[in-house]
């Protein structure tokens, strides 16, 4: 699957691979990225995994949540239309646009009320 599905940069392979250290607003038009309330973001829409939305949880090097453009890392999780989690995707943010993304097995599963 292509991503990014925004305005700002030509999609690529490699599912979330720009966004997570794009310097674009998530408030500005044509962003994939949805900013939520709690500092997290969230992508509506068809994943990799066979969820229909993903929310990207920014962290530093000792786990702390902390502002997207200050991460380190990122956990990346995929929701089915009930809000149960069908994969948790963990990579490290890379200052190019590219993270190392590796996926958690169906073990993790929880529903949304859960993660957020």
């Amino acid at each position: 699957m292509k991503f990014p599905v925004c305005d700002f940069a030509p999609s690529e392979e490699g599912f979330y691979s720009q966004c997570a250290s794009c310097p674009i607003d998530s408030h500005s038009s044509g962003c994939a990225l949805e900013k939520l309330d709690n500092g997290n973001y969230r992508f509506t829409g068809r994943t990799p995994h066979g969820g229909v939305e993903a929310l990207f949880y920014f962290k530093d090097n000792e786990g702390n949540h902390v502002l997207k453009c200050d991460a380190v890392h990122v956990e990346i999780h995929e929701l089915d239309e009930s809000g149960t989690l069908v994969s948790v995707l963990y990579g490290m943010v890379d200052p190019e646009g590219m993270i190392y993304l590796k996926k958690s097995g169906p073990e993790r599963a929880h529903s949304r009320e859960n993660i957020q």
